[in-house]
């Protein structure tokens, strides 16, 4: 399963380069920047559990 995820990150990486004009000597700078792109797209698909309240407890009236 790492060898996909490198693989997606130098994917990423690659394109963002070749966008970027194809500048030398920033490999990881693109590496890292790919990395975190996908880490971020994969984020949005986990959902958070929801957080749901206590029921509050009622007042009791004065009589």
């Amino acid at each position: 399963m790492e060898s996909v995820v490198q693989e997606e990150i130098q994917q990423r990486a690659y394109q963002l380069w070749e966008a970027d004009g194809r500048p030398e000597g920033q490999d990881q700078a693109y590496w890292f920047k790919a990395a975190s792109q996908l880490a971020a797209e994969a984020a949005k698909t986990i959902k958070s559990p929801s957080r749901k309240r206590a029921p509050r407890a009622k007042k009791a009236i004065a009589a």
